[in-house]
């Protein structure tokens, strides 16, 4: 399977306008301001979606694909290079190098490669046990042994190790009819007002997390395109007993931005070396991300956080599957203090149809029809809040380095998924890519061995 991302994000997102997603559509009016910031006009549907900077979007999407799905230390590196993208090929033993390890020979490419080896597992051990008992930095790196430079160094092997693990086991588990995903975003807050915006995406019945993904970037970018806003329009949610007021009360909190897209998170003071770009960018690149896994199902269904410029950066992705009638997205609003039913209420500038049940509310955003989501549920709607709880909890809040906590991420993501307890068993058990409990220890025993046997 080979992704074919999108490049051009100036299009119309209206789902039922002839023009949707199509680029250089003859109805637009491009770079219009007719109601007061930059946007391209559709005069078919009368939508006027914000103007998006097309490379910067693609730039930071190169630099999180690689990270995500392009860091493997398993198979061909030549005809296998991506998880997901690229399909596995089969390989032979092949003799030994000089300094005895094993190599193999690609089966398809004729490609000869080594397999990893790891000698200083001790070491990977003692960064582990940093991380889970979530020590500060100066104190991880003292406790260890190590000095700064190969605290780091493990640290990324340690990150490669358990992404690699992983990634291989979702891709035994991948191909499917359906699949059914749920995204939320969350504002992490670091030491000295640091902090990044992330989104965080995870399969709805078994709240695995497949994806996050962060706004920091190593870019170089233009000054308007890094964010520095001290302004937070993330939508509160108001102590109100009634569903139906409480989603009024999102739609007005919305309609304040400068526009409806304007996601702005509050002060973020830049990490060393990187910039911040804005979340609204992000997320545009996010959900392309997630073509990798929905790539690999039939149909999918995908429940967003209601916000704005998530339903734009979704429906972009998704839009091709949208079409075919492949993929249905739906705005998700969990509340518990459901007293009354919503059965296709319009609420809203535009008129979205909300229901609910005892999970929340739900708003199909892909096809308008009566009571069709009444019998909609999120078997586990509330994963995202727990591994962002998890991350928040754990997370070395003294870091400044992009590296380190693109690293610390991903291993809290596995760690999460593999080793925290639900019920008695693991968002991994559940998802059915193990049938064991692991402990951390255990977790990167077992990563070791699958990467090293190749």
């Amino acid at each position: 399977m080979m992704i074919k991302f999108k490049n051009d994000f100036n299009c119309c997102k209206t789902v039922g306008c002839k023009s949707f997603g199509v680029a250089n559509s003859p109805d637009y009016i491009y770079k219009s301001r007719r109601l007061g910031y930059l946007s391209i006009e559709c005069r078919a549907c009368g939508s006027n979606p914000p103007w998006i900077n097309n490379l910067l979007v693609n730039n930071v999407l190169k630099e999180k694909f690689e990270y995500q799905f392009g860091r493997k230390l398993t198979g061909c590196p030549k005809c296998y290079k991506y998880f997901f993208i690229t399909e596995r090929t089969d390989s032979k033993l092949n003799g030994f190098t000089s300094a005895g390890t094993q190599r193999k020979k690609c089966s398809q490419c004729h490609s000869i490669f080594t397999l990893q080896n790891f000698k200083n597992i001790n070491a990977l051990k003692l960064v582990l046990s940093t991380i889970v008992s979530h020590k500060d930095m100066r104190e991880s790196i003292k406790s260890t042994g190590l000095s700064a430079r190969l605290y780091y160094f493990y640290l990324n092997k340690l990150a490669l190790i358990l992404s690699n693990f992983s990634r291989l086991n979702e891709e035994n588990v991948m191909e499917r009819k359906y699949l059914a995903m749920h995204t939320q975003g969350k504002v992490l807050h670091l030491d000295h007002n640091r902090g990044l915006y992330i989104l965080i995406t995870a399969e709805v019945d078994s709240g695995y997390i497949l994806l996050q993904n962060n706004n920091l970037t190593s870019q170089d970018l233009n000054n308007k395109d890094i964010y520095c806003s001290l302004e937070n329009t993330v939508i509160a949610v108001p102590n109100v007993d009634n569903i139906e007021n409480a989603l009024i009360n999102r739609y007005q909190q919305n309609m304040k931005r400068k526009h409806f897209e304007q996601l702005l998170v509050g002060e973020l003071k830049p990490i060393t070396k990187c910039n911040l770009i804005y979340p609204d960018k992000l997320a545009y690149i996010h959900f392309q991300l997630l073509n990798a896994f929905t790539g690999k199902a039939d149909k999918y269904a995908h429940y967003i956080e209601h916000e704005s410029s998530l339903r734009a950066a979704t429906l972009m992705a998704s839009y091709a599957d949208i079409k075919k009638s492949n993929a249905e997205i739906y705005y998700f609003f969990p509340f518990t203090k459901v007293s009354e039913k919503l059965q296709g209420k319009d609420i809203g500038w535009w008129k979205d149809k909300w229901f609910s049940n005892e999970q929340g509310a739900y708003s199909p955003i892909t096809y308008k029809v009566k009571n069709r989501a009444a019998d909609v549920k999120l078997p586990e709607s509330d994963s995202v809040d727990l591994f962002y709880s998890y991350l928040n909890q754990h997370m070395n809040k003294g870091v400044n380095s992009i590296n380190v906590i693109d690293n610390l991420s991903e291993i809290h993501r596995v760690i999460f998924n593999y080793c925290d307890l639900k019920n008695k068993t693991t968002r991994a058990n559940s998802f059915g890519v193990t049938d064991k409990i692991y402990t951390s220890e255990s977790l990167l025993d077992d990563a070791l061995k699958m990467i090293m046997a190749g």
